[in-house]
């Protein structure tokens, strides 16, 4: 049983790790598209997209990071 909590620890830090990595990925994206607004190029749907799918991301991060800190385990 105690292999498996750990298990279960490891797989929800792996994935908050892919989680933080995606919000800094997102976030690069979202400057990037900025930039290009501010030169009038089309960019304001995807902005538009990138704006929704971080908060999703921050979202998860949250979730994630209550789950682990409610087993016990220190999350950062």
């Amino acid at each position: 049983m105690i292999q498996v909590e750990r298990l279960k620890s490891s797989l929800l830090r792996k994935r908050l790790e892919v989680v933080k990595k995606r919000k800094e990925f997102l976030a690069l994206e979202e400057a990037r598209l900025v930039r290009m607004a501010r030169q009038k190029k089309a960019a304001a749907s995807k902005l538009a997209k990138i704006k929704r799918e971080k908060v999703a991301v921050a979202l998860e991060e949250a979730k994630l990071i209550r789950v682990l800190k409610q087993n016990g385990y220190p999350a950062v």
